[in-house]
């Protein structure tokens, strides 16, 4: 496995999603990966809006960003999401992003490397794995990363923790590489 697909989860300005990414990218090449980032930003997703389900025969998105990010994540040898935590959960943008597609994530290979302040991103990665593995099938990784501010990030997202961050970061995208 070697082309894999990092996700972006935040378009917040000065969003810490901004210094999270980078480090990802990193230990993907560091482990001999090629790492693609999927800025959901840019990519302008609409909100989903098909007449048909991504799981129904014969759907294909007529939106162009939407055919885009389809082809993006059927493309990916496995996907990397970044994911802030809002409220417990995964971002809208995310949501809406995972929304979108249908047969392209079936046997899939996940990683999640999160953050937040009191699960450090762990309540977001149980509803990405009840979406991603559970109704769509995924494979989801056991090993996540989560990252927690004030212990191994500042509030504004600056690593304060080096060596903790970067040994999380790379037992999940080790376990992704293995899948």
């Amino acid at each position: 496995m070697s082309n894999i697909l990092v996700v972006t989860g935040s378009v917040r300005p000065n969003s810490v999603n901004k210094k999270i990414v980078p480090l990802v990218v990193s230990e993907l090449e560091t482990q001999g990966a090629t790492a693609t980032v999927a800025d959901l930003e840019a990519l302008n997703l609409p909100f989903f809006d098909a007449p048909l389900s991504p799981n129904a025969p014969g759907f294909e998105p007529t939106n162009e960003a939407a055919r885009q990010w389809t082809q993006m994540v059927a493309e990916a040898d496995g996907i990397v999401f970044v994911t802030p935590e809002y409220n417990h959960t995964l971002t809208p943008v995310q949501l809406n992003a995972i929304d979108w597609i249908g047969k392209e994530w079936e046997g899939k290979p996940i990683a999640l490397v999160g953050y937040g302040w009191s699960t450090g991103g762990g309540q977001a990665h149980d509803a990405a794995r009840e979406a991603l593995e559970v109704n769509l099938k995924a494979k989801v990784g056991e090993t996540q990363t989560n990252l927690f501010f004030t212990k191994d990030l500042t509030p504004d997202g600056d690593v304060a923790d080096a060596d903790t961050v970067q040994q999380k970061i790379a037992a999940t995208i080790s376990e992704l590489l293995a899948a």
